[in-house]
């Protein structure tokens, strides 16, 4: 079981910061919040096609865990998953391919790490 638990993780940060995010910057009494019946699927229509985007940082951390740096893994999934989530928002606005761009360009030290760990590791 605990080999399978990293998926949702792994599939649902991304949707789940871009759905506190809102809550965080509307409240939950005003804005969109205030009927739930009109907002709530296509909210879940959206944050789907999100879910495999944060998968490129999700699997470098992973690739970082494995290696043995458990808390820099955790670290830095934090510190770019919030960076990430910051960005997609902005990236948001041109559609869900900039937020795959901007998503895998954030990843890239993490897989960089993961490149010069394994290479001084052999």
């Amino acid at each position: 079981m605990r080999r399978y638990a990293f998926w949702p993780l792994a599939l649902l940060w991304l949707p789940t910061g871009f759905a506190v995010q809102a809550v965080v910057r509307f409240g939950p009494e005003g804005g969109p919040w205030a009927d739930a019946a009109m907002w709530l699927p296509m909210a879940a229509q959206s944050l789907a096609v999100v879910a495999p985007i944060g998968l490129p940082l999700a699997l470098g951390c992973r690739r970082l865990w494995r290696l043995g740096y458990r808390r820099t893994a955790w670290v830095a999934g934090a510190g770019l998953g919030a960076a990430t989530v910051a960005a997609g928002l902005y990236a948001g606005l041109l559609g869900p391919v900039a937020i795959a761009v901007c998503a895998t360009i954030l990843s890239l030290p993490v897989w960089i790490a993961c490149f010069q760990i394994s290479r001084r590791t052999r």
